[in-house]
Parts: structure tokens; C-alpha cells; sequence
């Protein structure tokens, strides 16, 4: 149950040729979300009907993807909202029963915490083949470094920036890498809260380019230290 009183929610759902999944991943968000919730699916240039689905959900906003790539879709997602807290499910995902209610829970009893995470689990998709990479995670329950994860509040984007449309893949790890390095809380629930589809392909079916990708978020990171540990 979604806690009264409860601050005004945007949720933005990035997809490009999902068709197969996407009514799914908006119906996980739409049986959660009060009234009034604001869910913009941000369209990459779907081939397949994915916008059309969209728009067929009642309360659904679908806007054309202006950038390129999936960091740009969640950026573009994120100018277009104006709510106190912001989620994401990307179109291939699905929100568990009860993953609004129990990080929503969380924020509002724990004034002080920036934003919250719960646990994911990898699902084989219905119709799609994993990697070897996926398979080996599908059913594990994971701390859910990823936005589909993430309920967090308004200035938490302000203060962390965009994500970085420079990385293919890696734009997740490197915006949660620079949350964590900041001082604002992030609590990790123990509740599954996302069952995140695992297809070949994904972007993360690309293995080669998320390893290179995830050595410059490592070299950001060492950066960034450096450059506090510098200045004591």
C-alpha cells in the first residue's frame, strides 16, 4: 500500500523496439503508481509499434528520444518531469509487487535518506535467448545498482548531474559510482523490487564494450578521489 500523503512521483520509462515487452513493464508501473503519477516513456526511434503500445496505456506521456543512446533517453526522461521523486523501469523490466510501496515506505520515514535501492533479479525473457553472462545471473537476487531499481528524490539528479551520454553501457555504473562518492544516503532494501529481462540484445549482452566502458567509470572514480584526497 502506497503511504498517504506521499510526495507528487514521475516515473520514466526509456525504449527502442520493445514491443514484445513493453505493455508488460508499463503494467508493473501502472498497477503501483497513485493516480496523477507522471509516466513518460521517452521513445528511441522504435521500429516495432513500442510508442504506439505506449500510448495506448491511459496516463502514459510518450515523447520522441531528441538524443541518442540510453543515457540520453533517462536524461531526456528526467528534463521532462517535474516531481518530487523519480523512478525509472526500463521497457524490457518489470517492477516486482510492491517495489513502489516499500522504497517509497523508506523515503518517507527516513527524511534524511537521498534515495533507495532493492534487490534485482535476472528473468530469461519469454520468445529471447541470454548470453551465457545472463543466464549464469538469472533467479540471484542483487543489490540493484541500475535506475530501474532506484527511487530517488528530486535534488538527488541535481546534485549528481546527468548521466553520461558519452557511455554506451556504462552510464549506470558511472552515475551510481558518483552517487556513492558524494554524501548523499543511498539505502539498499532487502526487497526484490525489479525483475530485469535478460536478451542477447541488450546492451549488456555487448560484454566487450561494458568491460571497456566499466575502466573509464573505474578511472573516473580514482579521479574523483584523488582529486578530494588532494585537496585535505
Amino acid at each position: 500500500m502506497i503511504p498517504a500523503g506521499s510526495p507528487p512521483l514521475a516515473v520514466v520509462v526509456p525504449v527502442r523496439d520493445a514491443a514484445p515487452f513493453i505493455a508488460a513493464a508499463l503494467a508493473s508501473v501502472l498497477a503501483q503508481v497513485p493516480a496523477g503519477t507522471d509516466v513518460v516513456v521517452v521513445d528511441g526511434g522504435s521500429q516495432d509499434g513500442s510508442a504506439a503500445i505506449a500510448a495506448g496505456f491511459p496516463g502514459v506521456r510518450v515523447v520522441r528520444q531528441s538524443g541518442r543512446g540510453l543515457a540520453a533517453a533517462r536524461n531526456q526522461g528526467l528534463r521532462a518531469v517535474q516531481a518530487d521523486l523519480v523512478g525509472f523501469c526500463d521497457a524490457d523490466d518489470r517492477w516486482s509487487d510492491g517495489a513502489l510501496a516499500a522504497r517509497l515506505a523508506h523515503l518517507m520515514t527516513q527524511p534524511d535518506c537521498d534515495a533507495a535501492i532493492g534487490q534485482v533479479v535476472v528473468e530469461e525473457l519469454s520468445g529471447t535467448t541470454a548470453t551465457p553472462q545472463q543466464h549464469s545471473r538469472v533467479g540471484r537476487p542483487v543489490p540493484g545498482f541500475t535506475p530501474g531499481a532506484l527511487l530517488a528524490r528530486r535534488h538527488v539528479f541535481e546534485r549528481i548531474g546527468p548521466f553520461d551520454e558519452t557511455l554506451t553501457i556504462g552510464a549506470d555504473s558511472d552515475w551510481f559510482v558518483r552517487l556513492q562518492q558524494s554524501a548523499l544516503r543511498l539505502a539498499i532494501l532487502p526487497f526484490v523490487v525489479l525483475h530485469k529481462g535478460a536478451r542477447a540484445t541488450s546492451l549488456s549482452g555487448d560484454v566487450e564494450t561494458y568491460r571497456r566502458e566499466l575502466l573509464r567509470v573505474a578511472r573516473g572514480f580514482l579521479a574523483r578521489r584523488r582529486s578530494v584526497d588532494g585537496g585535505r
